[in-house]
Parts: structure tokens; C-alpha cells; sequence
């Protein structure tokens, strides 16, 4: 993990250009059961039981492949985009190691200007994500640009509140770096409503189905994240086109 004096900020780039995405402390690895149970969950309920191994599906923002292999694993064919290329070198390492290589495609783009043709994928997710683009009416259009009619856009991203301040930044980024919250790892102006967000798909055409709070409990002798009442925090959701 990048290790950081308290105090010292770097910025995103470099953050995620150092960071170490299969730390098994980091908190992102720790929630990616819970994230692909929910994308299995949401994309069955949409196109019926089993529906997942059968998905092409496009992850924006794949980072070092967490998701993407999770899915693999699952017999979905996946597909990572994202903009740093030191992420990508370790999201390709590590699926050719877990001998998932061969479901699994990465290559370096953002989420603006997807390289991909209209209606290209039925599932495309963006977790932990959208907080972080530069434009985030482009990224929902060119989102809707790029899925299927039918498809589903599954979607996880923080609320814009003094609480997740407080938890993600200013607690978080302080003490629990360990965890892969590195300081600057996040900026509070671009965390994002729950209705500012429902405002920005639906804008696009994509009608929301579900938008619900991503929330601890404690289940199966542990702490995990569940869709839940509470949005305080952060919040999960998917859309379909037409």
C-alpha cells in the first residue's frame, strides 16, 4: 500500500498509479464479495436467473481488477477501462495468475470518451467511481450511449454529507491508511447527492429502478456492506435503457 505521512496529500493520479489494489487490508478488496453479489443479484433481475455468465459486461473505472475478476469467476466475460495504465499492468497480472485471462480484457480509456461503439454492452457498472470522473454528465451520457437498449447500468458512489466527510476523510484518510484510504484518496466537492445523480440519469434517458443505501451489517460472523435504508454514507443503485 502507499504509505504516507499523515499530513502529505499527493494527488489522485499518483495515488492510484501506486496503489496496491489486491492488499487484502485494503477496504476495496474487502467489499468486492459483497459488490458482485449485488451486480449478480440486480443483473437476474433484470434479464432472469443465471443471466450473469452469460453478460459481456464493461466496469468503468476497473482500477487494479477486482471486480472484473470477481465477475470472471462468475462466468462473466469482462471488460476494464480505466486511465492509469500502472492499474491495468496489475489487473492483467493478476487475472493471467488466477488463469481468468482468457474472460477477462482490459485497456486504458476514461469514462468521457468510451472507446466503444453504441449499444456495445447489457451490463456496464461504475463502483466507487463517478466521484472521481472529471465530468459526470459526459460519463452518465456516454454510459447511455453505450449500452444496450434493455440494459442495465449498475452504479455505487459516496453522498455528498458531513457524515461521509467525516468517515471517509477526515477519520478515514487519517487513520486508517492502512485500509488503502490514502490521504487525497477523495474530495469532498465531488461526492455526489443522491438526487443530484438521479437528476443526471434521468437526463439521459436511463430510468432509475432501484437507489438504496450501501450500509455495514453484520452477517456470516463478519462486518459487510448490504443494500440498505441508510444513505448517509454511501449508496448503491442500477438503471435500465428503454
Amino acid at each position: 500500500m502507499l504509505k504516507l505521512l499523515r499530513s502529505q496529500k499527493h494527488s489522485q493520479e499518483e495515488i492510484f498509479s501506486a496503489y496496491d489494489w489486491w492488499d487484502r487490508s485494503c477496504l476495496l478488496f474487502r467489499i468486492t464479495q459483497e459488490r458482485c453479489d449485488y451486480i449478480q443479484a440486480r443483473v437476474e433481475r433484470v434479464f432472469g436467473a443465471g443471466a450473469l455468465a452469460q453478460q459481456e459486461v464493461l466496469e468503468i473505472g476497473c482500477g487494479g481488477g477486482l471486480i472484473c475478476e470477481g465477475l470472471a469467476q462468475r462466468e462473466a466475460v469482462a471488460y476494464g477501462i480505466d486511465p492509469v495504465e500502472s492499474a491495468l499492468v496489475a489487473a492483467r497480472k493478476h487475472v493471467q495468475q488466477s488463469n481468468l485471462g482468457q474472460n477477462t480484457y482490459f485497456l486504458q480509456g476514461y469514462a468521457e470518451a468510451l472507446p466503444f461503439a453504441n449499444g456495445s454492452f447489457s451490463v456496464i457498472i461504475c463502483l466507487d467511481v463517478l466521484e472521481h470522473v472529471s465530468n459526470l454528465r459526459a460519463t452518465i451520457k456516454e454510459i447511455e450511449r453505450v449500452l444496450a437498449p434493455g440494459g442495465i447500468f449498475i452504479f455505487d458512489t459516496i453522498n455528498r454529507t458531513i457524515l461521509a466527510r467525516l468517515a471517509l476523510i477526515w477519520i478515514g484518510e487519517r487513520f486508517f491508511q492502512n485500509y488503502g484510504l490514502t490521504p487525497g484518496l477523495h474530495e469532498y466537492h465531488k461526492f455526489i447527492k443522491p438526487q443530484e445523480l438521479r437528476s443526471v440519469i434521468t437526463a439521459s434517458h436511463l430510468q432509475i429502478r432501484e437507489l438504496t443505501g450501501f450500509m455495514p451489517a453484520f452477517k456470516g460472523g463478519r462486518i459487510q456492506l448490504t443494500p440498505g435504508w441508510f444513505t448517509g454514507v454511501s449508496y448503491i443503485g442500477y438503471a435500465t435503457k428503454g
